[in-house]
């Protein structure tokens, strides 16, 4: 294909991609603003039985004969227009959005305005941790040391789950999973009642004895990390470097046990990113590559709706090229993936500097709702200790009965009610993209079958 630049009428340069030789229409109408050339579609074909003048290794001159590859093997299709082509790649995690439309049945109960179990449950175990990471959220949650859910009443809650239809619980929550040891029998009964598990952890004091427990029981098992070396582990984590070290051995022997009893658990680092470990990114992408797990995620550091932590979003641009240069380490079994949206959301848009949201109401808790360490229920993170948004204990009742009482839906009201998301929430909300969704399904244009 050569460049067809011409002058149009109106004195202006334009330039087509029109392929050398192709059939050419006698009279194409008027040129208001086209080249002085226009194919002739009917005489193109995309498939090499059609027309025999273009058959494979017959094509005009100029016209690149492309083979794709689908279901049914090799196909030569010529494809007269030669401009670029590509291939998605499947995406193994979405780390960076929302999988609502997958669960349409509880948001149709929800517009129906029914009663339903939440999809997801982010839940902690324990009120306490024995690391420091200077970039915690749980320091504004009031932390309590020896604070953790009770094992009955765990167990119980897990049975309540299976019985009401919750599809997911992340022990995620306020303090270290691995702190309570129910842990281990809570995933196991998971599992059997047919509640999909996944944890968040540092990983320091995981019981290793107990690790293929976890790894045959789970959907995935994140260690939260955010350093690739001993001297950045001790300033982020406030842990010592003979800690990382330990760390590393624990991974590497989950990755082992992982591929020797082909668990489909996968087993991922997460970086929450803060400028003191801007320098980390690289050596930590490659230490995930070392160890062999399934991915390594950056996430933006969640500040409070009180920026209690400090954190300076516009900072993250400065970040840019070393993210751009780790996500190239991915291949198709090492996925390292930077969420982008929330992390570059403070250089085109005003959502970290002033909170501004796309929506206006806050409908995702009923969907996703959170479980603080002490047993306490509550619809979202940032409102852990305010009495007013306090559902109930699962110490004191059955989560069947919270999830179907009135008390529960009450107050799921109160915050699509009351609360100004622009102001009242705390930065990178777990239940945003969410919301987005909702609000879309909520707030139709006119419309709407011209879709």
């Amino acid at each position: 294909m050569k460049d067809q630049g011409t002058i149009n009428r109106f004195g202006h340069y334009t330039q087509d991609l029109v392929p050398d030789d192709v059939p050419l229409a006698e009279r194409p109408g008027h040129k208001l603003r086209t080249s002085t050339v226009i194919v002739d579609r009917a005489k193109l074909t995309t498939h090499p039985a059609e027309n025999e003048s273009f058959q494979n290794g017959d094509a005009p001159s100029g016209t690149q004969v492309n083979s794709v590859v689908d279901g049914g093997g090799a196909t030569d299709i010529p494809n007269l227009f030669s401009g670029p082509s590509f291939r998605n790649p499947r995406e193994r995690f979405r780390f960076d959005g929302h999988k609502m439309v997958y669960h349409l049945d509880r948001v149709l109960a929800w517009q129906r305005g029914e009663r339903f179990a939440p999809i997801h449950i982010d839940m902690g175990l324990t009120k306490f941790c024995n690391t420091a990471c200077i970039y915690c959220y749980a320091v504004v949650q009031n932390m309590t040391k020896g604070t953790m859910i009770q094992r009955e009443a765990l167990l119980r809650y897990i049975e309540d789950c299976g019985r009401l239809g919750v599809r997911s619980i992340g022990f995620i929550g306020d303090g270290e999973p691995t702190l309570n040891p129910a842990l281990y029998d809570a995933t196991v009964l998971a599992k059997k009642v047919g509640v999909d598990t996944g944890m968040g952890t540092n990983g320091l004091l995981l019981d290793m004895d107990r690790a293929e427990d976890l790894l045959s029981s789970m959907s995935f098992m994140r260690i939260n990390l955010s350093a690739g070396t001993p001297e950045g582990f001790q300033k982020i984590h406030q842990s010592s470097g003979r800690n990382f070290h330990l760390l590393k051995d624990k991974i590497r022997e989950l990755v082992r046990l992982k591929k020797r009893l082909n668990l489909k658990c996968t087993i991922g680092l997460q970086m929450v990113l803060i400028p003191e470990c801007f320098d980390q990114i690289i050596p930590e992408a490659e230490l995930g590559l070392e160890l062999g797990v399934d991915y390594f995620v950056i996430k933006q550091c969640a500040d409070s709706e009180y920026k209690e932590l400090g954190i300076d979003y516009s900072a993250y641009v400065s970040a840019e090229e070393p993210l751009r240069q780790v996500e190239k380490l991915s291949t198709p079994e090492y996925v390292v993936q930077v969420k982008w949206n929330k992390i570059g959301a403070a250089g085109n848009t005003s959502i970290y500097s002033s909170g501004i949201r796309k929506y206006d109401i806050c409908y995702g808790t009923p969907f996703l709702s959170q479980i603080s360490g002490n047993g306490k229920v509550y619809p979202c993170g940032p409102f852990y200790n305010k009495e007013r948004f306090l559902i109930g204990n699962i110490h004191n009742e059955s989560f069947y009965d919270i999830v179907m009482g009135d008390r529960y839906w009450e107050v799921h009201a109160d915050i699509a009610r009351v609360v100004d998301v622009h102001k009242d929430c705390a930065i990178g909300c777990r239940q945003d993209y969410i919301n987005k969704f909702l609000w879309d399904l909520q707030n139709p244009p006119d419309h709407i079958n011209f879709i």
